[in-house]
């Protein structure tokens, strides 16, 4: 059901959309939830009576967790972190599986039980966990405001039991080896190899600040907790997986400068001039050129005009021809420095659109130009 919960929440995470930046560089997090501790199956190495290992599961009552986290952003997508992990809850139970032991389980301790207070009670203590884990985790949509991610983590986890019970029952003949009150306490602690999946989402409030919504599911290798029983009820040690499924709201801080904001591009002109008479592109031309074909493909230009002008001096119909002529040798230029063809309009004026107007036979060099007008 907790995988399931998890799952559900991981795919509703993918489906989210959003436009921030993921900036490369550390940062650190703490986050704050409740957890839902499974059962500890555990078995004994002790024998019961039957020859047969005490096999109990130790439960937990829901509580609270807490973490933090000092991680480092490699790419877009890829990120890495070392968290530590609180998650604590008191002992709900202890049972055992059915069978023919006449101890399947804890009660409430030093209270004699009698047939007319038969009930058993919930044992007292608790369980505190502490991990420190080594993350990796993928951002889904790290430019977005809000991203999905999803990751694994491996590490330690250590557990401290305070655990006091009653064995659930007491038979035969009250003697010393066998008295009205017998307890079992386990005050033991033990580190286990310990793993995790994560699966949670991000939302960018600022350019450094997030909320993250998270998700994780822990497992690991066997703990092994000592217990000590009255008189001859001895289980020793009991080994079993602690396994955890968590829910946390956190804060994350990014430690690096924001990026910086991207360029504004608007309609821009750019001005090509010619030697009298010529449309050869001269050594400053073509740097005019460069810098339009920079500007056009670094902000996507949508359309680039290229209009090619004369002075006065000459003919119209020879001016039509030398404007056509400088028109097309400025937007090859432009498609040989990467402006896509799909974007460029040609066009030519001849001496009917001056920048300076002058009578006829008039040679007025800020007129001998092709103009480059870039829109997005």
């Amino acid at each position: 059901m907790r995988l399931k919960l998890l799952a559900g929440a991981a795919a509703a995470a993918i489906c989210a959309a959003g436009a921030a930046s993921a900036q490369v560089g550390w940062y650190g997090a703490v986050d704050l939830g409740y957890h839902w501790p499974d059962g500890i199956e555990a078995t004994s190495a002790g024998l019961a009576a039957n020859g047969n290992p005490y096999v109990w599961e130790f439960s937990q009552d829901e509580d609270w967790a807490g973490f933090a986290r000092l991680g480092y952003q490699l790419t877009d997508h890829w990120r890495v972190e070392l968290e530590g992990g609180y998650r604590t809850g008191d002992i709900a139970s202890v049972h055992g599986l059915p069978s023919t032991q006449s101890i399947v389980g804890l009660c409430t301790p030093n209270v004699t039980r009698t047939t007319a207070a038969p009930n058993c009670g919930s044992p007292d203590g608790d369980l505190k966990t502490y991990t420190l884990m080594a993350n990796v985790l993928f951002d889904l949509a790290p430019n977005s405001v809000i991203n999905p991610f999803v990751g694994v983590g491996v590490g330690v986890n250590y557990t401290k039991a305070e655990v006091l019970g009653q064995f659930s029952t007491v038979t035969g003949a009250l003697t010393a080896a066998n008295p009205s009150i017998q307890n079992l306490r386990i005050d033991d602690s033990d580190t286990a190899f310990a793993y995790q999946g994560i699966a949670g989402i991000e939302w960018a409030a600022t350019d450094r600040l997030s909320v993250d919504l998270t998700g994780r599911y822990l497992s690991g290798s066997d703990l092994d907790l000592n217990s000590v029983g009255s008189a001859a009820l001895q289980p020793g040690v009991f080994s079993g997986k602690y396994k955890d499924t968590s829910v946390t709201v956190g804060l994350r801080y990014s430690f690096a400068p924001p990026p910086p904001p991207a360029p504004a591009y608007e309609a821009k002109q750019f001005i090509v001039y010619f030697p009298f008479d010529q449309y050869v592109l001269t050594p400053e031309a073509q740097a005019v050129v460069q810098e339009a074909a920079n500007y056009a493909t670094a902000g996507n230009a949508t359309r680039v005009v290229v209009v090619g002008h004369t002075d006065t001096s000459g003919s119209t119909a020879y001016n039509a021809r030398l404007g056509e002529r400088r028109a097309k040798a400025v937007a090859d230029a432009l498609v040989g420095l990467g402006v896509g063809q799909s974007a460029l309009a040609v066009d030519w004026k001849g001496e009917s659109m001056p920048a300076v107007a002058t009578g006829d036979g008039v040679k007025e060099p800020l007129n001998r130009r092709s103009t480059i007008d870039i829109n997005f």
